[in-house]
């Protein structure tokens, strides 16, 4: 009963931990006043045609974070609403997506491999699962170990090896679930957006 009673007490401490990684991995914490002053100052050059075509790339992977994406792409997402939620959403989960092609009609769709929903939904189960899973077994030293007889100096020294391994796998995990949950809700709620910032070179 005692076992069963620190179990259920770790379920809450484990479930923080997860809405802290989830919120660090799409991007919810940032420099905001920084961002905001540098996003004003280039899209209203943008918007004059005042920049250059190197500089006016440069300023897109800026605000991006990231050079993998194409200027094209990076102007179509912030045409879409929430344009900064959307942004961190596609490059987190831009992987999973077909690429964008900056002619014709631009729009976001799954690749193949993860167009049915029924297999995103079993993926995010098997993220989930593996989250709680790695996760106990992270701080398991604490919790089991006077049950299997772990005197209290080795359940420290066992925690020093299951904290970063399967830490490192739980994080791993809730990192995969969110880039699936994350290109869901930007590929559902993508055709709510204003008209395109064009980009010329």
């Amino acid at each position: 009963m005692e076992l069963v009673t620190k179990i259920i007490l770790a379920i809450p401490a484990i479930l923080g931990a997860g809405k802290i990684i989830y919120d660090i991995t799409i991007g919810k914490k940032s420099h905001l006043r920084e961002e905001y002053k540098f996003a004003k100052e280039f899209l209203t050059d943008v918007e004059n045609g005042k920049l250059h075509p190197f500089a006016l790339e440069k300023g897109y992977y800026a605000i991006a974070g990231t050079t993998i994406l194409s200027p094209e792409v990076i102007a179509y997402i912030l045409s879409l609403k929430k344009p900064s939620q959307c942004l961190k959403d596609y490059v987190l989960s831009n992987q999973l997506m077909e690429e964008l092609q900056p002619e014709g009609n631009l729009k976001l769709n799954f690749k193949k491999k993860y167009k049915a929903s029924w297999y995103r939904n079993w993926l995010k189960v098997f993220y989930t699962t593996g989250y709680f899973v790695f996760a106990f077994i992270a701080v398991s030293p604490l919790i089991v170990s006077q049950y299997l007889g772990i005197s209290v100096p080795n359940s420290f020294v066992l925690l020093a090896f299951t904290l970063p391994l399967s830490g490192t796998l739980a994080w791993t995990s809730l990192t995969a679930f969110a880039k699936i949950a994350r290109g869901e809700e930007l590929v559902l709620n993508q055709e709510k957006h204003t008209s395109t910032i064009m980009v010329t070179t």
